[in-house]
């Protein structure tokens, strides 16, 4: 996969950090979200932040055309942006073999990259890109399980 993904969800989600306490921001009732289709649960205490909402943005890298759609959710220390792409093109393991180590959280198999800062949690599902970035790990396998 494009480092240059990576590196403009790193930003992004870096930015929605120093946003956090001036964004308007909605509870999960139920702590489940369903992103394009996907089901996530949202670790308990955090927040939906509306305004970094992310609907049908469309997207290329290199040969790959894209939609993407994105939720952040927070609380007072963290953070956990969820974003699913859903590709024109077949997506295979090959577009994330460098990225991260594969590994297994819960049921899932993907790539793990901890960034310092941030970890990102990158997986294929039904030829959507998957991607689960956290300023804490355990956030980031809470949203998975």
């Amino acid at each position: 996969m494009n480092k240059k993904i990576l590196a403009l969800l790193s930003i992004f989600a870096i930015v929605m950090i120093g946003c956090a306490y001036a964004a308007d921001s909605t509870e999960s009732a139920n702590n489940t979200v369903t992103i394009s289709g996907i089901n996530f649960t949202i670790p308990e205490g955090m927040t939906e932040n509306v305004a970094e909402e992310i609907i049908n943005e469309t997207g290329t890298d290199d040969d790959y055309t894209f939609l993407t759609n994105s939720k952040t959710f927070e609380d007072d220390e963290n953070i956990v942006v969820v974003s699913v792409s859903t590709y024109e093109q077949n997506l295979t393991e090959d577009y994330l073999k460098d990225i991260g180590e594969k590994t297994t959280i819960g049921n899932t198999t993907g790539y793990l990259e901890d960034m310092g800062v941030l970890t990102l949690f990158s997986y294929i599902q039904d030829n959507d890109l998957v991607v689960i970035t956290s300023n804490n790990k355990t956030l980031v396998e809470e949203t998975l399980s």
